[in-house]
Protein backbone atom coordinates (compact mmCIF):
# COMPACT_ATOMS: atom_id res chain seq x y z
CA UNK A 1 0.00 0.00 0.00
CA UNK A 2 1.29 3.46 -1.02
CA UNK A 3 1.95 5.72 1.81
CA UNK A 4 -1.15 8.38 0.15
CA UNK A 5 -3.45 5.43 0.49
CA UNK A 6 -2.45 4.62 3.84
CA UNK A 7 -2.66 8.15 5.64
CA UNK A 8 -6.05 8.54 3.79
CA UNK A 9 -7.18 5.43 4.98
CA UNK A 10 -6.03 6.15 8.67
CA UNK A 11 -8.20 9.74 8.09
CA UNK A 12 -11.37 8.01 7.05
CA UNK A 13 -10.63 5.66 10.22
CA UNK A 14 -9.68 7.92 12.76
CA UNK A 15 -12.51 9.02 15.05
CA UNK A 16 -12.99 12.85 15.96
CA UNK A 17 -12.27 13.85 19.33
CA UNK A 18 -15.45 13.61 21.54
CA UNK A 19 -15.42 17.32 22.39
CA UNK A 20 -15.76 18.52 18.76
CA UNK A 21 -17.83 15.65 18.66
CA UNK A 22 -20.72 16.53 21.32
CA UNK A 23 -20.22 20.39 20.03
CA UNK A 24 -21.07 19.88 16.75
CA UNK A 25 -24.15 17.49 17.74
CA UNK A 26 -25.15 20.24 20.27
CA UNK A 27 -25.03 23.21 17.00
CA UNK A 28 -26.84 20.86 14.81
CA UNK A 29 -29.76 20.09 17.06
CA UNK A 30 -29.48 24.25 17.82
CA UNK A 31 -29.96 24.92 14.03
CA UNK A 32 -32.15 22.34 12.60
CA UNK A 33 -34.94 21.95 15.25
CA UNK A 34 -34.77 25.42 17.13
CA UNK A 35 -33.72 24.02 20.51
CA UNK A 36 -31.49 26.14 23.32
CA UNK A 37 -28.12 24.91 23.68
CA UNK A 38 -28.47 25.80 27.76
CA UNK A 39 -30.81 22.88 27.54
CA UNK A 40 -29.44 20.44 24.96
CA UNK A 41 -25.64 20.77 25.93
CA UNK A 42 -25.84 19.60 29.72
CA UNK A 43 -27.73 17.10 28.44
CA UNK A 44 -25.25 16.08 25.99
CA UNK A 45 -22.20 16.13 28.41
CA UNK A 46 -24.14 13.79 30.73
CA UNK A 47 -24.63 11.23 28.03
CA UNK A 48 -20.96 11.24 26.73
CA UNK A 49 -19.75 10.68 30.40
CA UNK A 50 -21.42 7.78 30.19
CA UNK A 51 -20.14 6.20 26.79
CA UNK A 52 -16.68 7.28 27.51
CA UNK A 53 -13.77 8.79 29.31
CA UNK A 54 -14.86 12.82 29.38
CA UNK A 55 -13.38 15.37 32.07
CA UNK A 56 -14.46 18.57 33.36
CA UNK A 57 -11.55 20.20 31.35
CA UNK A 58 -13.34 18.70 28.28
CA UNK A 59 -16.71 19.69 29.40
CA UNK A 60 -15.38 22.80 29.67
CA UNK A 61 -13.77 22.69 26.02
CA UNK A 62 -17.03 21.49 24.56
CA UNK A 63 -18.65 24.51 26.59
CA UNK A 64 -16.85 27.36 24.96
CA UNK A 65 -16.99 25.62 22.06
CA UNK A 66 -21.02 25.27 21.33
CA UNK A 67 -21.61 28.96 23.10
CA UNK A 68 -18.86 30.46 21.82
CA UNK A 69 -19.53 29.09 18.19
CA UNK A 70 -23.42 30.86 18.75
CA UNK A 71 -21.98 34.19 20.46
CA UNK A 72 -19.83 34.78 17.61
CA UNK A 73 -22.21 33.56 14.60
CA UNK A 74 -22.45 37.55 12.94
CA UNK A 75 -18.95 38.16 12.79
CA UNK A 76 -18.12 34.30 11.78
CA UNK A 77 -20.35 34.39 8.99
CA UNK A 78 -19.00 37.84 8.33
CA UNK A 79 -15.43 36.04 7.56
CA UNK A 80 -16.58 33.04 6.25
CA UNK A 81 -18.37 35.18 3.60
CA UNK A 82 -14.90 36.58 2.45
CA UNK A 83 -14.05 32.93 1.69
CA UNK A 84 -17.35 31.05 -0.01
CA UNK A 85 -18.01 31.50 -3.56
CA UNK A 86 -21.69 31.86 -2.79
CA UNK A 87 -24.43 32.98 0.03
CA UNK A 88 -23.73 31.69 3.45
CA UNK A 89 -27.80 30.75 3.42
CA UNK A 90 -27.55 28.43 0.24
CA UNK A 91 -25.12 26.14 1.93
CA UNK A 92 -25.90 22.78 3.50
CA UNK A 93 -26.98 23.87 7.35
CA UNK A 94 -24.67 21.09 9.03
CA UNK A 95 -21.45 22.80 6.41
CA UNK A 96 -22.26 25.75 7.85
CA UNK A 97 -22.43 24.57 12.15
CA UNK A 98 -19.00 23.38 10.78
CA UNK A 99 -17.48 26.51 9.36
CA UNK A 100 -18.54 28.18 12.05
CA UNK A 101 -17.36 25.84 14.89
CA UNK A 102 -13.96 25.43 12.97
CA UNK A 103 -13.81 29.71 12.20
CA UNK A 104 -14.67 30.05 16.41
CA UNK A 105 -11.78 28.06 16.91
CA UNK A 106 -8.90 29.30 14.59
CA UNK A 107 -10.18 33.21 15.70
CA UNK A 108 -10.80 33.10 18.89
CA UNK A 109 -9.79 30.56 20.78
CA UNK A 110 -6.38 29.49 21.93
CA UNK A 111 -6.59 26.35 19.66
CA UNK A 112 -3.34 26.08 17.08
CA UNK A 113 -4.57 26.62 13.35
CA UNK A 114 -3.47 23.11 12.50
CA UNK A 115 -5.34 21.52 15.18
CA UNK A 116 -8.17 23.69 14.70
CA UNK A 117 -8.52 22.70 10.83
CA UNK A 118 -7.50 19.10 11.10
CA UNK A 119 -9.89 18.13 14.14
CA UNK A 120 -13.22 19.77 12.52
CA UNK A 121 -12.44 18.10 9.47
CA UNK A 122 -12.62 14.75 11.37
CA UNK A 123 -15.55 15.88 12.34
CA UNK A 124 -16.73 16.51 8.70
CA UNK A 125 -15.45 13.29 7.52
CA UNK A 126 -17.61 11.60 9.99
CA UNK A 127 -20.82 12.91 8.97
CA UNK A 128 -20.26 14.04 5.34
CA UNK A 129 -19.46 13.27 1.62
CA UNK A 130 -15.91 13.81 0.24
CA UNK A 131 -17.24 17.13 -1.52
CA UNK A 132 -18.21 18.54 1.85
CA UNK A 133 -15.46 17.92 3.86
CA UNK A 134 -12.74 18.67 1.02
CA UNK A 135 -14.95 22.74 1.13
CA UNK A 136 -14.67 23.00 5.00
CA UNK A 137 -11.12 21.89 4.79
CA UNK A 138 -10.22 24.84 1.99
CA UNK A 139 -12.59 27.40 3.76
CA UNK A 140 -11.21 26.61 7.18
CA UNK A 141 -7.66 26.81 5.36
CA UNK A 142 -8.12 29.90 3.81
CA UNK A 143 -9.02 31.58 7.22
CA UNK A 144 -6.03 30.35 8.86
CA UNK A 145 -4.17 32.35 5.85
CA UNK A 146 -5.72 35.72 6.98
CA UNK A 147 -2.96 37.78 8.62
CA UNK A 148 -3.21 38.27 12.40
CA UNK A 149 -5.48 41.53 12.54
CA UNK A 150 -6.68 42.24 9.09
CA UNK A 151 -10.53 41.32 9.75
CA UNK A 152 -10.49 43.57 12.78
CA UNK A 153 -9.14 46.50 9.98
CA UNK A 154 -11.83 45.66 7.65
CA UNK A 155 -14.51 45.56 10.01
CA UNK A 156 -13.16 49.02 11.74
CA UNK A 157 -13.74 50.47 7.86
CA UNK A 158 -17.04 49.58 7.71
CA UNK A 159 -18.89 53.31 7.22
CA UNK A 160 -22.16 52.54 8.68
CA UNK A 161 -21.54 53.07 12.77
CA UNK A 162 -24.38 50.68 13.63
CA UNK A 163 -23.44 47.95 11.04
CA UNK A 164 -20.01 47.98 11.81
CA UNK A 165 -20.59 47.59 15.45
CA UNK A 166 -23.47 44.80 14.57
CA UNK A 167 -20.60 42.76 12.66
CA UNK A 168 -17.81 43.47 15.77
CA UNK A 169 -20.28 42.26 18.52
CA UNK A 170 -22.30 39.67 16.21
CA UNK A 171 -25.98 41.30 17.13
CA UNK A 172 -28.46 41.60 14.19
CA UNK A 173 -28.11 45.77 12.97
CA UNK A 174 -31.56 45.98 14.24
CA UNK A 175 -30.80 45.32 17.40
CA UNK A 176 -28.34 47.18 17.79
CA UNK A 177 -30.62 50.21 17.34
CA UNK A 178 -32.79 49.16 20.04
CA UNK A 179 -30.02 48.52 22.42
CA UNK A 180 -29.40 52.27 21.65
CA UNK A 181 -32.72 53.47 21.89
CA UNK A 182 -33.19 51.49 24.86
CA UNK A 183 -30.62 53.44 26.72
CA UNK A 184 -31.51 56.52 26.24
CA UNK A 185 -35.43 55.73 27.22
CA UNK A 186 -33.85 54.42 30.61
CA UNK A 187 -31.37 57.77 31.23
CA UNK A 188 -27.98 56.20 30.13
CA UNK A 189 -25.56 57.71 28.09
CA UNK A 190 -25.68 56.13 24.53
CA UNK A 191 -21.68 56.24 24.85
CA UNK A 192 -22.44 52.59 26.56
CA UNK A 193 -23.98 51.17 23.62
CA UNK A 194 -20.70 49.09 22.83
CA UNK A 195 -20.18 47.86 26.39
CA UNK A 196 -23.78 46.57 26.58
CA UNK A 197 -23.12 44.38 23.07
CA UNK A 198 -19.87 43.25 24.69
CA UNK A 199 -21.10 42.33 27.64
CA UNK A 200 -23.92 40.34 25.77
CA UNK A 201 -20.77 37.98 24.25
CA UNK A 202 -19.24 37.42 27.73
CA UNK A 203 -19.88 34.18 29.04
CA UNK A 204 -22.44 34.49 32.23
CA UNK A 205 -21.45 33.05 35.72
CA UNK A 206 -23.65 30.40 36.62
CA UNK A 207 -26.13 31.75 39.41
CA UNK A 208 -27.76 29.43 42.36
CA UNK A 209 -30.51 30.83 44.28
CA UNK A 210 -30.82 29.25 47.81
CA UNK A 211 -34.66 29.78 48.62
CA UNK A 212 -35.19 31.17 51.89
CA UNK A 213 -36.69 28.80 54.73
CA UNK A 214 -35.53 25.99 52.66
CA UNK A 215 -31.84 26.18 52.38
CA UNK A 216 -29.40 29.00 53.40
CA UNK A 217 -26.75 30.55 51.82
CA UNK A 218 -23.96 29.71 53.54
CA UNK A 219 -25.28 26.13 53.54
CA UNK A 220 -25.75 26.33 49.55
CA UNK A 221 -22.24 27.34 49.52
CA UNK A 222 -20.33 24.54 50.85
CA UNK A 223 -22.57 22.20 49.59
CA UNK A 224 -21.60 23.44 46.11
CA UNK A 225 -17.67 23.42 47.22
CA UNK A 226 -17.66 19.74 48.53
CA UNK A 227 -20.37 18.10 45.87
CA UNK A 228 -18.13 19.66 42.84
CA UNK A 229 -15.48 20.84 44.04
CA UNK A 230 -15.87 24.10 42.56
CA UNK A 231 -14.80 27.99 43.68
CA UNK A 232 -18.05 29.55 44.85
CA UNK A 233 -19.23 32.83 45.92
CA UNK A 234 -22.03 34.69 47.44
CA UNK A 235 -24.08 36.75 45.04
CA UNK A 236 -22.97 40.68 44.00
CA UNK A 237 -26.24 41.43 43.81
CA UNK A 238 -29.29 39.19 45.41
CA UNK A 239 -28.38 38.38 49.14
CA UNK A 240 -29.96 34.51 47.98
CA UNK A 241 -27.20 33.83 45.39
CA UNK A 242 -24.72 31.70 45.21
CA UNK A 243 -22.62 31.90 42.15
CA UNK A 244 -20.57 28.76 40.67
CA UNK A 245 -17.03 29.09 38.69
CA UNK A 246 -17.62 25.30 36.92
CA UNK A 247 -19.61 22.28 37.77
CA UNK A 248 -23.24 21.13 36.65
CA UNK A 249 -25.75 22.22 39.03
CA UNK A 250 -27.93 19.61 38.29
CA UNK A 251 -25.55 17.51 40.82
CA UNK A 252 -26.32 19.08 43.71
CA UNK A 253 -29.08 17.45 46.27
CA UNK A 254 -30.41 20.55 46.86
CA UNK A 255 -31.27 21.58 43.39
CA UNK A 256 -32.65 18.11 42.66
CA UNK A 257 -34.74 18.60 45.83
CA UNK A 258 -35.83 21.78 44.90
CA UNK A 259 -34.33 23.57 48.05
CA UNK A 260 -32.50 25.97 45.47
CA UNK A 261 -32.22 26.70 41.79
CA UNK A 262 -30.25 27.86 38.92
CA UNK A 263 -31.74 31.71 38.79
CA UNK A 264 -29.96 34.98 37.34
CA UNK A 265 -29.20 37.45 39.88
CA UNK A 266 -31.27 39.96 38.37
CA UNK A 267 -34.36 37.91 38.37
CA UNK A 268 -34.25 36.63 41.98
CA UNK A 269 -33.93 40.64 42.92
CA UNK A 270 -37.00 40.92 40.75
CA UNK A 271 -38.74 38.30 42.61
CA UNK A 272 -37.90 40.10 45.71
CA UNK A 273 -38.98 43.96 44.56
CA UNK A 274 -42.36 41.92 44.52
CA UNK A 275 -42.12 40.40 47.70
CA UNK A 276 -41.20 43.59 49.33
CA UNK A 277 -43.48 46.35 47.73
CA UNK A 278 -45.03 48.51 49.96
CA UNK A 279 -48.74 48.17 50.20
CA UNK A 280 -51.70 50.11 51.41
CA UNK A 281 -54.85 48.65 53.49
CA UNK A 282 -55.73 44.97 54.43
CA UNK A 283 -53.71 42.17 54.54
CA UNK A 284 -50.68 40.62 52.31
CA UNK A 285 -51.65 37.15 52.04
CA UNK A 286 -52.42 36.43 48.11
CA UNK A 287 -50.37 37.09 45.59
CA UNK A 288 -50.20 35.67 41.77
CA UNK A 289 -47.32 35.30 39.41
CA UNK A 290 -49.41 35.53 36.41
CA UNK A 291 -47.40 34.15 33.80
CA UNK A 292 -45.00 31.66 35.79
CA UNK A 293 -42.65 29.11 33.74
CA UNK A 294 -40.31 27.75 34.08
CA UNK A 295 -41.20 28.65 37.89
CA UNK A 296 -37.92 30.60 38.88
CA UNK A 297 -39.58 33.50 40.25
CA UNK A 298 -42.57 31.56 41.46
CA UNK A 299 -40.28 29.14 43.56
CA UNK A 300 -38.54 32.17 45.29
CA UNK A 301 -41.91 34.05 45.56
CA UNK A 302 -43.75 30.76 47.31
CA UNK A 303 -40.32 30.93 49.46
CA UNK A 304 -40.74 34.41 50.92
CA UNK A 305 -44.36 33.88 51.44
CA UNK A 306 -44.06 31.07 53.60
CA UNK A 307 -42.34 33.12 56.37
CA UNK A 308 -45.17 35.03 56.09
CA UNK A 309 -47.89 33.66 55.49
CA UNK A 310 -49.31 34.16 52.35
CA UNK A 311 -50.21 31.91 49.26
CA UNK A 312 -49.10 32.13 45.72
CA UNK A 313 -51.46 31.12 42.71
CA UNK A 314 -48.35 30.31 39.76
CA UNK A 315 -50.17 30.64 36.47
CA UNK A 316 -48.68 29.31 33.40
CA UNK A 317 -50.68 29.09 30.07
CA UNK A 318 -48.71 26.04 28.64
CA UNK A 319 -49.31 22.77 30.35
CA UNK A 320 -46.01 21.40 30.15
CA UNK A 321 -44.72 24.25 31.50
CA UNK A 322 -46.94 24.12 34.23
CA UNK A 323 -45.67 20.79 35.17
CA UNK A 324 -42.34 22.49 34.71
CA UNK A 325 -43.69 25.21 37.52
CA UNK A 326 -44.84 22.18 39.75
CA UNK A 327 -41.85 20.28 39.29
CA UNK A 328 -39.57 23.67 40.18
CA UNK A 329 -41.49 24.43 43.34
CA UNK A 330 -42.28 20.82 44.70
CA UNK A 331 -40.90 21.69 47.96
CA UNK A 332 -42.73 24.40 48.64
CA UNK A 333 -46.49 23.87 49.98
CA UNK A 334 -47.41 27.90 49.17
CA UNK A 335 -47.54 27.46 45.44
CA UNK A 336 -50.70 26.36 43.90
CA UNK A 337 -50.03 25.56 40.36
CA UNK A 338 -52.66 26.32 38.03
CA UNK A 339 -52.99 26.41 33.81
CA UNK A 340 -54.75 29.35 32.14
CA UNK A 341 -54.57 32.06 29.95
CA UNK A 342 -53.51 35.00 31.55
CA UNK A 343 -54.91 37.29 29.59
CA UNK A 344 -58.38 35.77 31.02
CA UNK A 345 -56.97 34.23 34.11
CA UNK A 346 -59.68 34.88 37.33
CA UNK A 347 -62.84 37.13 37.21
CA UNK A 348 -66.39 36.24 38.03
CA UNK A 349 -67.56 32.44 38.88
CA UNK A 350 -63.96 31.45 39.83
CA UNK A 351 -61.99 30.76 42.57
CA UNK A 352 -60.15 34.15 41.94
CA UNK A 353 -62.52 37.52 41.64
CA UNK A 354 -61.11 40.44 40.32
CA UNK A 355 -59.44 42.69 42.48
CA UNK A 356 -58.40 39.88 45.11
CA UNK A 357 -55.01 39.48 45.13
CA UNK A 358 -52.33 41.71 47.11
CA UNK A 359 -49.50 41.10 44.82
CA UNK A 360 -49.17 40.29 41.05
CA UNK A 361 -46.25 39.71 39.32
CA UNK A 362 -46.44 40.15 35.76
CA UNK A 363 -43.35 38.23 34.27
CA UNK A 364 -44.30 38.32 30.54
CA UNK A 365 -43.06 37.16 27.55
CA UNK A 366 -40.52 39.87 25.45
CA UNK A 367 -38.29 39.30 23.05
CA UNK A 368 -35.49 38.36 25.27
CA UNK A 369 -33.09 40.85 24.59
CA UNK A 370 -31.42 41.15 28.16
CA UNK A 371 -30.99 37.28 28.37
CA UNK A 372 -28.65 36.65 25.24
CA UNK A 373 -25.30 36.19 26.91
CA UNK A 374 -27.25 33.09 28.55
CA UNK A 375 -29.44 32.40 25.00
CA UNK A 376 -27.42 33.52 22.15
CA UNK A 377 -28.74 31.94 19.44
CA UNK A 378 -32.20 33.68 20.61
CA UNK A 379 -30.87 36.66 19.01
CA UNK A 380 -30.91 35.43 15.55
CA UNK A 381 -34.02 34.22 15.76
CA UNK A 382 -36.10 37.15 16.91
CA UNK A 383 -37.01 39.76 13.79
CA UNK A 384 -38.26 43.63 14.15
CA UNK A 385 -41.65 42.56 13.69
CA UNK A 386 -41.53 40.32 16.34
CA UNK A 387 -42.11 43.16 18.79
CA UNK A 388 -45.53 44.01 17.51
CA UNK A 389 -47.47 40.71 18.95
CA UNK A 390 -45.95 40.82 21.97
CA UNK A 391 -46.28 44.75 23.24
CA UNK A 392 -49.73 43.42 22.30
CA UNK A 393 -49.60 40.36 24.13
CA UNK A 394 -47.65 42.64 27.46
CA UNK A 395 -50.42 45.05 27.37
CA UNK A 396 -53.17 42.17 27.45
CA UNK A 397 -51.24 41.09 30.27
CA UNK A 398 -51.05 44.14 32.57
CA UNK A 399 -54.34 44.65 31.49
CA UNK A 400 -55.89 41.97 33.56
CA UNK A 401 -52.90 41.96 35.88
CA UNK A 402 -54.35 45.55 36.66
CA UNK A 403 -58.20 43.95 37.56
CA UNK A 404 -56.74 41.36 39.45
CA UNK A 405 -55.21 43.57 42.18
CA UNK A 406 -56.82 45.31 45.18
CA UNK A 407 -56.86 48.56 45.50
CA UNK A 408 -53.85 49.48 47.65
CA UNK A 409 -51.80 46.44 46.28
CA UNK A 410 -49.16 46.13 43.77
CA UNK A 411 -48.33 45.00 40.68
CA UNK A 412 -44.81 44.36 39.67
CA UNK A 413 -44.55 44.16 36.14
CA UNK A 414 -40.79 42.39 34.70
CA UNK A 415 -39.45 41.69 31.61
CA UNK A 416 -36.17 40.16 30.45
CA UNK A 417 -35.33 43.20 27.98
CA UNK A 418 -34.34 46.65 27.78
CA UNK A 419 -36.77 47.37 24.58
CA UNK A 420 -38.42 50.53 24.67
CA UNK A 421 -41.51 49.42 23.46
CA UNK A 422 -41.49 46.11 26.19
CA UNK A 423 -40.27 48.50 29.21
CA UNK A 424 -41.01 52.54 29.34
CA UNK A 425 -43.74 52.38 27.24
CA UNK A 426 -45.91 49.83 28.70
CA UNK A 427 -45.45 51.56 32.00
CA UNK A 428 -46.58 55.01 30.59
CA UNK A 429 -49.09 53.47 28.91
CA UNK A 430 -50.87 52.32 32.10
CA UNK A 431 -49.87 55.52 33.82
CA UNK A 432 -51.80 57.69 31.36
CA UNK A 433 -55.15 55.33 32.00
CA UNK A 434 -54.94 56.56 35.99
CA UNK A 435 -56.00 54.77 38.92
CA UNK A 436 -51.70 53.97 39.37
CA UNK A 437 -48.51 55.02 41.14
CA UNK A 438 -45.32 54.11 39.99
CA UNK A 439 -43.30 53.56 43.02
CA UNK A 440 -39.29 53.91 43.25
CA UNK A 441 -38.29 50.28 41.76
CA UNK A 442 -34.34 51.65 42.67
CA UNK A 443 -34.80 52.58 46.07
CA UNK A 444 -36.61 49.34 46.71
CA UNK A 445 -33.88 47.37 45.30
CA UNK A 446 -31.04 49.21 46.84
CA UNK A 447 -32.74 48.49 49.86
CA UNK A 448 -32.36 44.71 49.19
CA UNK A 449 -29.63 43.83 47.49
CA UNK A 450 -26.27 43.08 48.73
CA UNK A 451 -25.06 46.81 48.24
CA UNK A 452 -26.58 49.75 46.33
CA UNK A 453 -26.86 49.29 42.40
CA UNK A 454 -25.29 52.51 41.50
CA UNK A 455 -28.02 53.79 39.31
CA UNK A 456 -27.73 57.53 38.00
CA UNK A 457 -30.26 59.78 39.74
CA UNK A 458 -31.56 60.70 35.92
CA UNK A 459 -32.48 56.69 35.09
CA UNK A 460 -35.64 55.28 35.15
CA UNK A 461 -38.08 58.62 35.08
CA UNK A 462 -40.85 58.06 33.11
CA UNK A 463 -43.64 60.23 32.07
CA UNK A 464 -46.44 60.40 34.77
CA UNK A 465 -44.58 58.85 36.81
CA UNK A 466 -43.80 61.70 39.43
CA UNK A 467 -40.88 60.81 42.05
CA UNK A 468 -41.13 57.05 41.42
CA UNK A 469 -38.87 55.16 39.30
CA UNK A 470 -38.21 51.88 37.35
CA UNK A 471 -35.41 49.89 37.06
CA UNK A 472 -33.50 48.45 34.27
CA UNK A 473 -30.45 46.03 35.23
CA UNK A 474 -27.60 45.95 32.65
CA UNK A 475 -25.07 43.25 32.31
CA UNK A 476 -22.01 45.84 31.59
CA UNK A 477 -23.15 47.21 35.10
CA UNK A 478 -24.70 45.11 37.31
CA UNK A 479 -23.20 41.60 35.47
CA UNK A 480 -26.83 40.21 35.45
CA UNK A 481 -29.10 40.13 32.56
CA UNK A 482 -30.50 43.15 31.50
CA UNK A 483 -33.90 42.39 33.39
CA UNK A 484 -36.57 45.33 34.08
CA UNK A 485 -38.45 45.92 36.36
CA UNK A 486 -41.93 48.66 37.77
CA UNK A 487 -43.59 48.33 40.43
CA UNK A 488 -47.23 50.29 40.31
CA UNK A 489 -49.73 50.52 43.12
CA UNK A 490 -52.83 50.60 42.58
CA UNK A 491 -55.09 53.87 43.98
Amino acid sequence: MSQRRYADGYRKLRRADAPRRVAFGVLSEVTSSGAFANIVLPKALRRIRREEPFDDRDAAFTSELVHGTLRARGRLDWVLARHVSRPLGDLDPEVLDLLRLGAHQLLDMRVPDHAAVSATVDVAREHMTDGRVRMVNAVLRAVAREEVGRMDEEIARIEDGDARLAVAHSHPEWMVRAFRSALDAHGYDEAELEDVLAADNEAPIVSLAARPGLIGVEELCEEAEDVLSARVATGLVSRCAVLLASGDPARLPSIRQGLAGVQDEGSQLAAQICAEAPLIGRGDSSWLDLCAGPGGKAALLGALAAGRGAHVVANEIHPHRARLVERTTRALGTVEVVSGDGRTFGGQGTQWPLGSFDRVLVDAPCTGMGSMRRRPESRWRRAPGDVDGLVELQERLVDRARALTRPGGVMTYVTCSPHRRETRDQVERLLGAGGWELLDAVALADSLAVEPLAVPDCAGRVDGGGAGRTLQLWGHRHGTDSMFVAVLRRL
